[in-house]
């Protein structure tokens, strides 16, 4: 069984911890967490971030490049998150790249609540060129 090193950050959200414990076993991987509940919007970070909800998770797979851990976690994405309905897919899953406004390349994971209907929910990249620094694509559902 492989781990989740919170190091000295607190992630909440038991759905959260669960699924970064899904992430770690299905790529072998430690998931070294890098920033989880938040009392602050930090430098490029948003108004409505999930952290600032306690709800939310940035982290790394160690031996895996940032690309690599998100593009397993997508296409493991039933391991992980277990077989969900589409409409019912609640988390997100962000590529934060090397061009992100936010503070280094990372993956992010929220949970979204239901009141927050405009949140974006599956996989979304955001600054992985200069081109799209800031804009936050989703590229899948679930």
């Amino acid at each position: 069984m492989f781990v989740v090193n919170y190091g000295s950050y607190r992630v909440s959200d038991d759905r959260v911890q669960k699924v970064l414990e899904r992430i770690a076993d299905e790529l072998g991987c430690v998931v070294r967490v890098t920033s989880g509940d938040r009392g602050h919007i930090p430098p490029g970070g948003a108004t409505d971030s999930l952290h600032l909800l306690h709800l939310a998770a940035d982290f790394h797979c160690n031996g895996f490049t940032d690309t690599q851990a998100f593009d397993l976690i997508r296409a493991r994405r039933r391991e992980i998150f277990g077989d969900t309905m589409k409409s019912a897919f609640r988390y997100q899953i962000i590529h934060h790249g090397r061009y992100t406004v936010t503070q280094g390349e990372h993956v992010h994971l929220g949970w979204t609540p239901e009141d927050r209907p405009k949140q974006l929910r599956g996989f979304v990249v955001e600054g992985l060129t200069p081109s799209t620094k800031g804009k936050y694509t989703q590229i899948e559902q679930a």
